[in-house]
């Protein structure tokens, strides 16, 4: 028990001195450094719309130019600063953020421009979702493997690449899967574990509460379908325990991440930036006069952008490819059936309850907090699944299934 607590202090020292290092050796580039990129950036992003909505008309597709632009911006260190300590862990007025992804941002801004970055991004997430499918399809099934693919595309998958502010955690997302998968030793329950607490980290520390919860629920799944496929007569008792296990570690690391950065940042500038945050998070919490909370808006919000995005329906063609699993899971299913649907399933509620928690967020930004709804999507297939008899409708065991 000692010596894997003190796996995980490391882990979390590890990373914090990696974070910290890294805002410090990122913020010592000069603003002259990015030019004139930083300034085609900023052109660009003033003469598009603040909230664009280039296709589909749908909410699910609109983009955050708005965030994307205080991004751009953070690259531009102010001369308030009196030294680079501050300007790393001030963040431009943002102090109770890491703002990770300014470790990358800022070397690359002083190569490429906005538009190119987007480019960039496009390629990086096509080809780890790549991996990611080939992998859940050769590790897993066929069922899990369209499931990912239909859930991310639901969230409007085209457009991730281009907006720095989805980017982040879906690129996470899928390196996070990308070691469950390719990396043997990470699919042991106590290394998982640990990822898992190290994915929490590092999701607080690069995304600005987009959609957080996908680095805990995706991977989540996956390590339950895997550890039902090598041990068929795993109980339903063991899979909620591990489950338990990995989603406690995925909330400290991202809890005690985010407060770490609260007590540097008062630390450094003698201001009380836990009260700003607990302010804030009251706000996410709560809303206020300005921004009435009520649960049910927010709800309905969320689950009409996932699922039928004005008038598109996307919930009728995933609805058929649940139906046709539900047929072959009826004619042919596996012994330990409840095993096997009922802790996927569970991790499925996760992202209804992320919305009662964080509820006033959740219905002012409904059109990115949405997305979270890709957990509950993944768990429905990833069940269905592990719990259809594959053997029988493909006897020959084809490699590709």
């Amino acid at each position: 028990m000692m010596s894997q607590l003190f796996r995980y202090f490391r882990c979390f020292v590890i990373l914090i001195f990696i974070f910290s290092l890294g805002m410090i050796l990122t913020s010592l580039i000069p603003n002259s450094a990015l030019e004139p990129q930083y300034s085609k950036s900023i052109a660009q992003l003033e003469n598009e719309e603040i909230y664009p909505n280039y296709l589909f008309g749908a909410d699910a597709a609109i983009m955050d130019n708005f965030t994307d632009k205080i991004m751009v911006k953070a690259c531009g260190i102010s001369e308030a600063y009196d030294n680079v300590i501050q300007a790393a862990f001030g963040n431009n007025g943002y102090p109770r953020y890491w703002n990770g992804y300014l470790l990358f941002l800022r070397p690359v801004l002083s190569q490429f421009a906005y538009q190119q970055i987007r480019y960039i991004n496009m390629f990086l997430l096509l080809i780890c979702f790549c991996f990611c499918f080939s992998g859940i399809l050769h590790q897993l099934n066929i069922a899990a493997a369209l499931g990912f693919c239909i859930s991310i595309a639901a969230c409007f998958f085209v457009f991730i690449g281009e907006s720095l502010q989805y980017f982040s955690v879906f690129m996470l997302l899928f390196i996070v899967l990308i070691i469950i998968l390719y990396v043997p030793g990470f699919q042991n329950r106590n290394n998982t574990a640990l990822l898992l607490f190290a994915a929490g980290m590092v999701t607080n520390f690069f995304d600005l509460l987009t959609a957080p919860l996908l680095t805990m629920g995706f991977p989540l799944i996956l390590i339950l379908s895997l550890n039902e496929k090598k041990n068929n007569s795993c109980s339903i008792a063991g899979q909620i325990f591990s489950i338990i296990i990995h989603a406690i570690s995925w909330a400290c690391g991202y809890a005690l991440c985010w407060v770490t950065k609260w007590a540097i940042a008062t630390l450094i500038f003698g201001e009380n930036i836990f009260a700003d945050a607990m302010k804030t998070a009251d706000l996410r919490v709560n809303g206020s006069e300005a921004f009435p909370l009520d649960r049910m808006l927010m709800y309905k919000l969320n689950v009409n952008t996932y699922y039928f995005a004005k008038g598109h329906k996307p919930f009728m063609f995933i609805a058929a490819a649940i139906v046709i699993l539900i047929g072959l899971l009826i004619l042919h299913h596996k012994k330990n059936l409840k095993s096997s649907l009922i802790p996927a399933l569970f991790v499925g509620t996760f992202p209804y309850i992320w919305f009662f928690v964080f509820a006033n967020h959740s219905q002012l930004h409904y059109f990115y907090t949405y997305r979270i709804q890709a957990i509950t999507l993944f768990s429905i297939f990833a069940a269905l699944g592990s719990s259809i008899d594959w053997e029988y409708y493909l006897p020959e065991k084809n490699v590709l299934f």
